[in-house]
């Protein structure tokens, strides 16, 4: 019996989840858990840390943006009825 050595897998694995975020862990997981299963576990864990991190900046940049504080001031445009188009065709 000989025993066996892990296999070191490329830090490069981190790649898939910082820019596919969930899926790219879950991607990374798959691919990994069966040779290097820390590395499985962490690059599951940073896709999930990073896709919470940019619900985070999106809602919150969402909340503090322009258009909201518009329609927050003047309310839905498609209350008031505003969509009716008027078309004036000139003929010489």
């Amino acid at each position: 019996m000989t025993a066996q050595t892990p296999a070191i897998r490329s830090k490069w694995w981190y790649l898939l989840p910082i820019f596919l975020g969930i899926i790219g862990g879950v991607i990374a997981w798959v691919a990994l858990k069966s040779s290097d299963r820390k590395l499985a576990k962490n690059c599951l864990i940073m896709g999930i840390v990073l896709a919470v991190i940019v619900m985070v900046l999106f809602v919150s940049l969402l909340t503090y943006s322009d258009n909201l504080n518009l329609i927050t001031q003047f309310g839905s445009l498609s209350d008031t009825g505003d969509f009716g188009f008027r078309f004036k065709i000139d003929t010489p």
